[in-house]
């Protein structure tokens, strides 16, 4: 499962594994039951380096 860094918002800093179904489009909607919020993958693509191997930067959206 590919990994991603969530950047803003509610989950700002997690890393978090996502299902590669959920990244077929540009952005990623969580709806609960923790949190609530949209994310949309950073553009140009922006790989971090984290403990828990690399992870895709996605961002907030508002």
């Amino acid at each position: 499962m590919p990994l991603i860094f969530h950047w803003g918002g509610p989950r700002h800093g997690e890393i978090d594994e996502v299902a590669a179904e959920m990244l077929t489009s540009s952005v990623l909607v969580y709806d609960g039951p923790r949190w609530f919020g949209v994310y949309q993958r950073f553009e140009p693509v922006e790989v971090r380096s984290t403990p828990q191997g690399p992870a895709e930067v996605w961002v907030v959206r508002e």
